[in-house]
């Protein structure tokens, strides 16, 4: 019912994860698990025994060591009643890698429509792997985001509430997995998860969310349970004694070609977002608004990452340097580049905002704000530009102006150039569209097209932006060159879609940092 899945590779192993259907609930079920290096299982490379147990929601993960580097391998698992598909993963090659190959992928909301882009991916054949930014789950009830799609087209969320104990995350958990394109994707290609989110909830930051509230119980109950349902139906390691679950961050090497460094930016060390509801009283003269960036907006103590984050990721940065790795990949939630919002204020009087006004009730004031140049996103990396340019300095430190950001959460598709403060280029940003979760030209309808075009007019570092198309990035990297391609579908609103290349993009390290060249 749940499929299959391998996921975190290193050189030497990666993760195998599937869940069994349990006959009662206090069931112990006796498992075998099987690593084949060829289709047909004549040749095991490890095999074992698992119980899987309640206190587990009947999932069953295995960490493996003692494979070979950079080979395919095969697996599956076996109970009394019978026994899973196969799935097939990889490990990471340690040398002799001249190219990878990637699907970038983030933001599946189950009631927004079919996992068509999950399908898209599954049959490519060529990925090393497949990493998703985030919001792998929504937390909503029916009466929340996407409800209304969703009753529309059968894909309503289960539990129907939102989702608050372990047993709603479990069960929603349980739901995504699911999803057809969901299981061919997750047994055919190892996963890469971060999560952002949505996983616990919407904002989230590390002592509270803004979709939290007193009435929905203690926000720590809430997030440890969020977690330990992420860490059993994810095919992610489990911690390391002595590390916090929070603390998901890693890296991966493929040989001398790229490093990959994924971030948390949620739950580790955040500071609570600003909001500019809670704001727009203060915006009254020029004075007001330098105050905000520099005093409150720029104040050196909000944090996104924390500094043990900041010390691994230099660390990984200054390695991948020093030992002539042609690549540096970092996974990260949320848009990293500076972009200011457009000038939207006369979309206040359009009628086609009192639509939008039922869901965002403070779209108007917000509307009217964006005459004063100030960050689009509080949300993103320009609600903590002093994080930023820590994180850009220990990058410069590291001697890594040449930065391949690979960016979820929008829903939307971008090409951004990343700047110091001082106007120094850090890199390049890719931004993935949603799986199935709308971009502002949902919010916008009509005039959609006309916010992207003022958006980019706005913001230099914003070289192409996408707000209407779903879908995912494929990034193929090789010595001298990567090539992402912005990969869409034409519908998730039924099973049936057709896949094309909205954009494509070729990105060259130039000077020092890279540059890119639409195609």
């Amino acid at each position: 019912m749940h499929g299959v899945a391998s996921g975190d590779p290193q050189s030497d192993g990666f993760v195998i994860w599937t869940r069994i259907t349990p006959e009662n609930p206090t069931a112990r079920i006796e498992t075998v698990w099987e690593v084949s290096k060829d289709e047909l299982f004549n040749n095991l490379a490890a095999s074992g025994n698992y119980i899987a147990k309640p206190e587990k929601d009947w999932t069953v993960k295995i960490e493996l060591d003692g494979l070979d580097s950079g080979q395919i391998y095969y697996y599956r698992f076996k109970v009394s009643s019978g026994e899973s598909l196969s799935g097939r993963s990889r490990t990471l090659p340690k040398e002799g890698v001249t190219e990878a190959r990637f699907a970038v992928v983030s933001c599946s909301n189950y009631p927004f429509g079919y996992f068509n882009v999950y399908d898209h991916i599954a049959a490519q054949t060529e990925l090393d792997a497949v990493i998703h930014l985030g919001d792998y789950i929504y937390e909503y009830g029916r009466d929340g985001y996407g409800g209304k799609v969703g009753a529309a087209i059968g894909r309503e969320h289960q539990p129907s509430t939102e989702i608050l104990s372990l047993a709603d995350y479990r069960q929603r958990h349980a739901q995504y997995k699911s999803d057809t394109g969901s299981q061919k994707m997750l047994a055919a290609h190892p996963l890469i998860a971060i999560w952002d989110d949505h996983e616990t909830t919407n904002n989230s930051w590390e002592n509270g969310a803004q979709n939290h509230q007193e009435n929905e119980g203690n926000w720590e109950d809430r997030k440890s349970a969020a977690l330990q349902a992420y860490y059993e139906w994810m095919p992610v390691r489990d911690p390391k004694a002595g590390r916090a679950r929070e603390a998901l961050f890693k890296n991966y090497q493929w040989g001398d070609l790229l490093s990959l460094a994924t971030l948390e930016t949620r739950l580790t060390a955040r500071s609570e977002q600003l909001d500019y509801a809670n704001l727009a009283q203060m915006f009254q003269t020029p004075e007001d608004i330098t105050r905000f960036q520099t005093e409150i907006l720029g104040a050196p103590d909000r944090q996104l990452m924390g500094s043990p984050q900041l010390d691994y990721i230099a660390e990984s940065l200054r390695a991948s340097k020093s030992s002539g790795t042609a690549w540096r990949l970092i996974a990260n939630q949320v848009i990293m580049a500076d972009v200011a919002a457009p000038n939207l204020a006369d979309f206040a009087t359009d009628p086609a905002i009192d639509e939008i006004e039922k869901e965002l009730p403070q779209i108007r004031s917000f509307l009217k704000l964006t005459e004063l140049g100030l960050p689009l996103n509080l949300d993103a990396w320009d609600g903590y530009p002093a994080a930023r340019e820590k994180l850009y300095s220990i990058a410069q430190e590291a001697g890594a102006r040449d930065l391949l950001v690979l960016t979820g959460d929008t829903h939307e598709y971008w090409l951004n150039d990343l700047y110091r403060k001082d106007g120094l280029k850090m890199g390049i940003e890719l931004g993935t569209a949603g799986v199935t979760s709308p971009g502002a030209s949902t919010y916008f309808g009509s005039k959609g097209q006309d916010y992207s075009d003022r958006l980019v007019a706005r913001n230099k570092s914003v070289k192409y932006h996408d707000p209407v198309n779903k879908g995912y990035i494929d990034l193929a990297l090789s010595r001298g060159k990567a090539r992402a391609k912005f990969v869409a579908v034409d519908t998730v609103l039924k099973p049936n879609y057709r896949a094309f290349v909205s954009a494509a993009f070729d990105i060259i390290p130039a000077e020092g940092s890279l540059s890119a060249l639409r195609t």
